[in-house]
């Protein structure tokens, strides 16, 4: 849970999952661009001097121990309900809605579900997402590892195969089939990260942590 305190504790987060784009500018002055398929989403954290040492002696040998080698699960929202609306689900569904869509298939960065199994009076519904929206299958197993963002807004209807446009190409993992189990949406969505920078701290007065710069923490792809 070391990171995930983190999250919890942050004065800011910094979300990029921009393309990576080179450019090259050749001798006639035209702007040669490489993009890389896919992206990473990248995090940067920002902790005030707040927690209190006395309180946090094991958060920091989690984290020392943690270091830059070892990976972790964290969500943006869920633990901390103050900070939901970051990745609030804005769709017309109810949480407990939300967590019958199933999976059908995904074909590059589209996936497709199905709505067919969501209960209740869903006359009035017109959004299914919204753009923007975190959507992450479950898989089979329930541990699928990749969480999407919405590009546009996806109308809602009672269906066996809506297509949801998403902000990259699907990515599989292995050993998880994601044409059986459900989705999960908004502060349920799970990011697996590495640090890239895991800052040092110093104690100040009077017992508070103080971190000598912000943690950066990629997604880990496998």
């Amino acid at each position: 849970m070391s990171l995930q305190t983190i999250i919890d504790s942050a004065s800011f987060i910094t979300i990029n999952k921009r393309k990576g784009v080179g450019q090259t500018i050749s001798r006639s002055g035209h702007i040669k661009t490489s993009v890389q398929q896919g992206s990473l989403y990248r995090f940067t954290v920002g902790v005030d001097a707040g927690l209190k040492y006395s309180e946090n002696r094991a958060l920091l040998q989690e984290l020392d121990s943690l270091d830059r080698n070892e990976e972790s699960n964290i969500d943006i929202g869920g633990t901390n309900k103050g900070m939901s609306y970051i990745t609030q689900y804005q769709g017309d569904l109810t949480e407990g809605q939300s967590n019958t869509i199933s999976m059908v298939d995904a074909v590059g960065s589209n996936i497709y579900v199905n709505t067919l199994s969501v209960s209740g009076n869903v006359s009035g519904y017109t959004t299914l997402f919204k753009k923007g929206d975190f959507i992450q299958p479950r898989g089979n197993t329930g541990t699928y590892r990749y969480p999407y963002q919405v590009t546009s807004d996806v109308a809602f209807s009672s269906n066996a195969n809506i297509t949801v446009p998403i902000h990259r190409p699907f990515i599989p993992q292995d050993g998880v089939s994601v044409t059986s189990g459900f989705i999960r949406a908004g502060i349920n969505v799970r990011f697996h990260v590495k640090a890239l920078v895991m800052p040092t701290y110093t104690v100040v007065p009077y017992d508070r942590i103080s971190f000598d710069s912000d943690f950066e923490l990629i997604e880990v792809l496998t």
